[in-house]
C-alpha cells in the first residue's frame, strides 16, 4: 500500500478559542469593538443551525414551487414581463437620481432630468418614498443594485470612508473564521477537513494560544483547547497529528507548563511544537530557549508562523521593541532600529525569518545568551564567555517556516531584479545569502525578501524546512514552487505540503487546492512534498516516525 499523504499545516480550533476583540487594531476603530468574534461566530451558528435547515422544510419547498410557477407565468406573458422590466428600469433611474442629488451639484442637465421625472410623476419628492425606492432597488433589482452601489461609492463622502482594499481583505479573512469556527467542537471541524482528501491522509493540527495577545479573553482558554485536542489525537491516532503550542509568557507565568508540553510530546504522542511570534514575542525569547534545546536534542519539529496575517499582538508597543536584541546597525554598534508604530507593522519584527539566525547560528546564540545574562541559561548551553564556543547549540534544531514567508514575499523576490540580495540564489546557489558578516545583516533584514532569507537558511542548515500553506491558493506561486522541488535546488527534500485549513477558506477550499496541486505537480514532485518530506520532518527520537 502506498504511504499516506500528509498535510503539514491545518487548524481546528473553534470560535470559542478566539479572543473577542480580534478586530482591534486591524479594522477601523468602531468595527474592531463592534464586530467581535462572538458576534461573528454566533451569527454563523444561528445561520447554519436555525436558518439554513429552514430551506429544506415544507414551507420553503412550497415557496420555491410558487416562485418557479410565477416566473414561468411571466415568461409566457411577454407583455407583463416587459412592463415589469420597464418599471425596474424606472426605479433604477430614480435611485440613481436620488443618489446624485445628495452628492452632485452645479450640473444643469442633472437638474433638468430630475425635474422631468418629478413633473411626470416618475420620481416622488417625499424623502420617505425616496428611501423606499432605494431599499427596493438594493434588495430586489440585482442589475440596478450594482449600478447604484457603483455610483454611490464614488460620489457619497460617507461611503468613501468605507474600508479600503487592504482593510477589506483583512475583513474577509476575519469573517472567514466564522465559516468553520462556528462548530462547538474541534472534532467536527477535523472531520470536515478529512472528507476533502484521499482516504488515510494525515493532518498536522496546529493549536493557537491567543490568551496573551491582548484582544480580550476567549470563552475557552488554551488549556481547554489542548485538553480537547488530546481527545482528538486519542480518537484518531492514524490521522490526527497535533502539535503543542509554546508561548514564552505562559511558560513564565506557569513554570509547570514545560512539563505539560513534555507530557503532550512524550505520553500523548503529539508530533511537534508550534510557535506564533506575531502574538508578541521573538522566537528566541529567553523562556523558549530551554524548550528549543529539548526539541533539538530529541529532533522534535518546531513549526513557526512566518507570514503577515490577521492574528498579531493587539497591545501597546513596548519601549524595548524599538531595537533588535541581537542585530546591529550596519554603520555603528547601535542595535538595529525598529521604529514601526502600528501593531500590524511592528508585529512583523517578531515574525521576520532572520530572527532564527539567533537560534541556528552558534555565534548569534552566544550573543543572545550574553544579552540575557542568565546563569541558568549559561549552565544549560555550556556558556564559558563571549569568545568561547558553546558546549551545546541549536544548529541542528528542526524548524519549519510556516507559509514560506507569504505569497507577497514570493512576488517581491520575483519582481526585485536589480537588488543583489534577491538575486543571490542565482549565482550562489550553494549557500544563498551570506549571514556571517554582522554589517550585512541590517541590509538583509530591511531589503531582502523573506523568500530569499528562508531559502538561504534552508541551504545552510540541514534541518530547516518550509511549508507552502496559505500561499498555495495563489496559482502565481506554482512556477516558483516547482523550481524549489527540482533536485538541484538544494531544498527539494525540505519543502512541505500544507494548506492552512480553515483560515485559507476565504480564498479556496482545501479540496480545490489539493486538486490544483495534483494538476500542477508531477507524481514524483507531489510524493516528495506530501509524503517523503513530511515523514522526515515529523520523525523524532521519542517515537520514531510520526507520519505513519
Amino acid at each position: 500500500m502506498k504511504q499516506a499523504f500528509i498535510n503539514c499545516h491545518t487548524h481546528v480550533f473553534t470560535g470559542d478559542h478566539v479572543p473577542p476583540y480580534l478586530g482591534k487594531k486591524m479594522l477601523p476603530a468602531p468595527l474592531g469593538y463592534i464586530l467581535t468574534i462572538p458576534l461573528v461566530v454566533n451569527f454563523f451558528r444561528w445561520w447554519y443551525y436555525k436558518v439554513k435547515p429552514f430551506q429544506y422544510g415544507r414551507f420553503a419547498r412550497r415557496f420555491r414551487k410558487r416562485y418557479y410557477e410565477a416566473g414561468l407565468w411571466l415568461h409566457q406573458h411577454k407583455a407583463i414581463s416587459l412592463l415589469l422590466k420597464v418599471i425596474a428600469g424606472i426605479l433604477t433611474l430614480d435611485a440613481i437620481l436620488i443618489v446624485l442629488g445628495w452628492s452632485v451639484t452645479g450640473y444643469p442637465w442633472l437638474d433638468a432630468v430630475t425635474q422631468f421625472f418629478i413633473r411626470w410623476h416618475l420620481l416622488p419628492v417625499q424623502p420617505a418614498l425616496q428611501y423606499g425606492i432605494l431599499v427596493l432597488v438594493l434588495l430586489l433589482i440585482p442589475s440596478g443594485r450594482n449600478l447604484v452601489w457603483f455610483i454611490a461609492t464614488r460620489t457619497l463622502k460617507l461611503l468613501k470612508i468605507l474600508p479600503g482594499p487592504k482593510t477589506r481583505q483583512y475583513l474577509i479573512r476575519y469573517m472567514s473564521i466564522g465559516r468553520f469556527a462556528f462548530y462547538r467542537k474541534q472534532h467536527n471541524i477535523f472531520h470536515t477537513l478529512t472528507r476533502q482528501y484521499p482516504l488515510h491522509t494525515r493532518f498536522v493540527i496546529l493549536p493557537m494560544d491567543m490568551d496573551y495577545m491582548d484582544a480580550g479573553k476567549p470563552r475557552h482558554n488554551y488549556i481547554q483547547q489542548l485538553t480537547e485536542l488530546k481527545r482528538l489525537r486519542k480518537n484518531n491516532p492514524d490521522t490526527a497529528l497535533p502539535f503543542v503550542f509554546a508561548d514564552p509568557r505562559r511558560l513564565q507565568a506557569d513554570p509547570g507548563y514545560m512539563n505539560v508540553v513534555k507530557e503532550c510530546l512524550e505520553q500523548d504522542h503529539f508530533a511537534g511544537i508550534k510557535t506564533y511570534p506575531a502574538l508578541g514575542y521573538y522566537p528566541f525569547d529567553k523562556d523558549l530557549l530551554p524548550l528549543m534545546l529539548y526539541a533539538c536534542e530529541h529532533e522534535i519539529p518546531v513549526l513557526n508562523h512566518c507570514i503577515r496575517g490577521v492574528i498579531f499582538y493587539r497591545g501597546a508597543k513596548k519601549k524595548e521593541w524599538n531595537y533588535h536584541p541581537v542585530f546591529s546597525q550596519s554603520t555603528d554598534d547601535e542595535k538595529l532600529q525598529l521604529f514601526q508604530k502600528k501593531n500590524v507593522d511592528f508585529s512583523t519584527n517578531f515574525t521576520h525569518p532572520l530572527n532564527y539566525l539567533c537560534l541556528l547560528d552558534e555565534k548569534r546564540l552566544r550573543q543572545l545568551l550574553v544579552h540575557y545574562n542568565d546563569k541558568a541559561l549559561f549552565d544549560l548551553f555550556g556558556f564559558t564567555d563571549a569568545d568561547t564556543p558553546l558546549q551545546k547549540d541549536l544548529s541542528k534544531l528542526k524548524i519549519c517556516f510556516g507559509h514560506f514567508g507569504g505569497e507577497d514575499e514570493w512576488a517581491r523576490y520575483l519582481e526585485s531584479d536589480r537588488d543583489l540580495r534577491n538575486n543571490i540564489l542565482q549565482f550562489h546557489p550553494e549557500r544563498g545569502l551570506n549571514f556571517t558578516e554582522d554589517s550585512a545583516l541590517e541590509g538583509i533584514w530591511r531589503y531582502a525578501s523573506w523568500f530569499s532569507i528562508i531559502y538561504s537558511l534552508m541551504l545552510q542548515y540541514p534541518n530547516v524546512y518550509a511549508d507552502i500553506s496559505y500561499i498555495l491558493h495563489d496559482a502565481q506561486t506554482h512556477p516558483l514552487l516547482k523550481t524549489t522541488l527540482l533536485p538541484q535546488s538544494g531544498v527539494s527534500d525540505r519543502v512541505l505540503f500544507g494548506t492552512d485549513f480553515y483560515v485559507v477558506r476565504s480564498q479556496q477550499s482545501d479540496k480545490q487546492m489539493w486538486a490544483n496541486m495534483v494538476a500542477a505537480l508531477s507524481p514524483e514532485e507531489l510524493e516528495q512534498m506530501a509524503i517523503i518530506n513530511p515523514r522526515k520532518f515529523l520523525f523524532n527520537r521519542l517515537h520514531g516516525a510520526m507520519g505513519g
